[in-house]
Parts: structure tokens; sequence; C-alpha cells
């Protein structure tokens, strides 16, 4: 029988050590663990890009959002400034004295021998600032409150029968005045004049006297 000797059996041998070298093996791991990372990062790039994108978008629709929402805020603020001085000249239509009326009234309960020679309106307000205060309730909003005198001149020239305190009596009887002067001591005179002879006619006499009407307060808020 024949006897073969394989003379590359030690040169297949090297190849094979060297095949299976743990340094050649730990290359190739580390090549590929890089390779990974590389594909790692350029995903992380890729989805970093596209997160950009998006919080762009969103920056765009929060900005047009954002807007709107401060055009409609300015619309309410001013709407709600409007309905409240809507509110407040209805109340001031609906509360203020119409002076007509006043006048209509006079007419009616003037007399010989009163003659009017003067009215005299004078209107003011008095305001209250606003109170703030951090305890519930406490707080309240600013107001203001009107106040009326009527000032009425006028000559008696039957002041010997004290016609002037008919003429009052009759003004604190009138329905108009009732609904508008106050409750208590709504009239009052603050001053007369000594006789005088009327230039026109100098037969007569007359006394001149002021009296003074006050109207109901009107607080507004």
């Amino acid at each position: 029988m024949p006897i073969r000797i394989n003379l590359l059996a030690e040169e297949q041998y090297l190849a094979e050590m060297r095949r299976r070298d743990p340094v050649k093996r730990a290359a190739w791991l580390g090549g590929f663990l890089a390779v990974l990372a590389l594909s790692w990062w350029g995903w992380l790039i890729f989805s970093k890009g596209l997160a950009n994108q998006s919080l762009e978008g969103h920056k765009t629709s929060f900005t047009r959002i954002e807007k709107s929402a401060k055009e409609i805020a300015d619309h309410q603020k001013r709407t709600g400034e409007i309905e409240r001085n809507i509110h407040a000249l209805h109340r001031m239509v609906t509360n203020r004295v119409l002076w007509s009326g006043c006048l209509h009234a006079l007419q009616e309960i003037t007399r010989d021998p009163i003659q009017v020679t003067r009215i005299q309106v004078n209107q003011g307000y008095t305001l209250q600032p606003a109170v703030l205060s951090k305890e519930r309730g406490k707080s309240k909003s600013a107001s203001s409150t009107e106040v009326i005198r009527l000032v009425v001149t006028a000559r008696d020239y039957g002041a010997a029968d004290q016609n002037y305190i008919k003429f009052k009596e009759r003004v604190e009887e009138h329905p108009w005045f009732k609904q508008h002067l106050v409750k208590e001591n709504a009239i009052t005179f603050k001053g007369f004049t000594d006789p005088t002879p009327d230039k026109d006619d100098p037969g007569r006499v007359f006394v001149t006297f002021t009296m003074e009407c006050a109207f109901t307060d009107q607080f507004r808020n």
C-alpha cells in the first residue's frame, strides 16, 4: 500500500490558525460595530432633521395661532369696552333728568302773582375711585354720584300774602317733582330782596326770591 505524505499540512494548519485568529475576529467585529455606529449616527441626524422640520412647522402654526389669539383678545377687549359704554349710556338715558318735563311742570304751577325770571341747573359728579382688596367681596369698582340742584329765581308780586310759600307747595305736590326730588327738605329758600317797584308798572311792587330744589342723587358705577 502506498504511503501519502501531505507536504502542505503545515501551511494549511497555519492558514487555519490565521483564519481563527481572535484579533482578526475582533477587527471584523470592530468594523461591524463601527458601521453600525455610523448607521445609527446617520439615523439620528436624519431624525433630527425631521424633528427640526416638524418643529419649524409647529412654530409657524403657533405663530399664526398666537396672532389670531391676540386679534381675538383685542376684539374681545374692544367689544367689552363698547358694551360697557352702551350700558353706561343706557343707564344715563334711563336715569337722567329730562329737563323738558321740568320746564313743563314749572309752566303748569307758575301762576300770578308769581313770575319765574331765571332757571339754573347745577349738575355735577362726585367720583369714587375703585377699591382693590385681596379679600373676597371687599373690592369695589369705580363709581360716580350725580348731584343735581335746580335754582329758580322768581318775583312775588303778592309777597304780603306769601305767595312764594304757595308756589313752593305747588312744586312739592306736582307729580314730576315728586318723582325726582329728595324725600326730605327738597326745597329751600336762599334769599329775598327788598320790595322793589316794577319799572314797567310802577304801581306794582315785587319781592325777588331764590328757591333751590334738591334732586335725588343718581349713583352710577
